[in-house]
């Protein structure tokens, strides 16, 4: 049976699910014996009040664990891990530390094992991307695969990662990108292939409940758990009074507006109905430094898989159709793009491209 390493900075057991964990169960489907390994966790969770701490306070740390018989997860906790100090004198202070991380594993016998072992390894775009030289010394005949779920300038890592990250990135058998503005960040690298995220299709498709009130409404969606752009919602709010507004994730609900609905974060699959249900995605984010790259987020995914009208701001270009776009701020485009996403012929959404998780997998494991 074939064997496969996730080098990730997301938990295994969270309720936060991302594409590692799809990644992981269609490795599972397909025969694989599937080792989740998660780093990036350290007391700065608990620091931030990150509601990862509250994971590692429940999760038994720095030890092999099977959750069953093919897979098993690893939690490297470290007192600390990589961060960006946003301080050109800090981060030189802190950086004997930062290339230290690239040892945190040495030393855990079980897990170094299963790397020996392996057949596969996925990494993800976080500081972990430093134990790359130590995975090559425990087993140089796998597959490397450099899965970039975000553009680590965008994340504003440490600086060092990000020049790590440049150094290793020709080393890697595959770097599969989810959209093309990253695409063109890292195309000259090695191999670069543009894999958008995946869809769980069968969740979408067989979900029926349709959660909110149907008293005629037009209803539009958020879903995340950053960025979340209140002025707009703010605007929307006044110009469509009769129109509901549901946000979900971590958000808190700073507006007080009746046609606003905060539902707070919840599981994956409690989302499904309220995208599938929903008149028009909602993609209202304030800019930050590389947010060029939403452009195909896992949310924008689903939005279009449900052919779903996307309101977005003009800072995030899309080849999507069914993208209708806004100035950040501008009162009066806001309203024109939701008035375009109430005229919005559904039928026409393309979707001949959207991939299920299995079907990324294969690319991943094939390409």
């Amino acid at each position: 049976m074939p064997k496969a390493v996730l080098i990730t900075s997301h938990f295994l057991n969270s309720r936060r699910k991302a594409g590692f964990h799809n990644i992981a169960a269609s490795l599972l489907e397909k025969g694989y014996t599937v080792l989740f390994l998660t780093g990036n966790a350290s007391y700065i969770h608990h620091l931030k009040s990150d509601y990862r701490a509250s994971l590692i306070n429940r999760t038994p740390l720095n030890k092999l664990l099977k959750e069953n018989n093919d897979l098993y997860q690893f939690i490297r906790f470290t007192v600390l891990h990589p961060v960006n100090f946003r301080s050109d004198f800090l981060n030189k202070l802190f950086l004997p530390s930062v290339k230290k991380y690239s040892d945190a594993l040495k030393g855990f016998k079980e897990p170094e094992d299963f790397i020996k072992d392996s057949d596969l390894f996925i990494f993800e775009s976080f500081p972990g991307l430093l134990w790359f030289e130590y995975f090559k010394s425990l087993n140089g005949k796998a597959k490397y695969v450099y899965r970039v779920s975000d553009d680590l300038r965008q994340l504003r890592k440490h600086p060092y990662i990000i020049e790590h990250e440049e150094k290793i990135s020709s080393e890697f058998d595959l770097i599969s990108v989810p959209s093309e503005y990253i695409y063109n960040v890292l195309k000259g690298r090695g191999n670069v292939k543009l894999h958008n995220h995946g869809i769980s299709r069968e969740i979408f498709d067989r979900s029926e409940t349709d959660p909110y009130k149907k008293n005629g409404s037009f209803k539009s969606v958020f879903t995340g758990n950053a960025y979340l752009d209140y002025n707009f919602l703010d605007i929307v709010s006044a110009n469509f009074p009769g129109d509901e507004f549901h946000i979900l994730g971590p958000f808190k609900d700073k507006l007080k507006k009746n046609n606003i609905i905060f539902h707070g974060e919840m599981d994956f699959r409690d989302t499904v109905p309220f995208i599938k249900s929903a008149d028009a995605g909602l993609h209202s984010l304030i800019y930050t430094g590389g947010a060029e790259s939403f452009s195909d987020s896992l949310k924008i995914i689903q939005y279009t898989y449900c052919r779903l009208p996307v309101i977005a701001p003009d800072f995030i270009k899309s080849g999507r159709n069914n993208f209708k776009y806004y100035r950040s701020g501008d009162e009066d485009s806001i309203v024109k793009a939701v008035r375009a996403a109430k005229d919005y012929d559904r039928s026409g959404t393309d979707i001949s491209g959207i991939c299920d998780w299995g079907e990324l997998t294969d690319k991943l494991i094939k390409e």
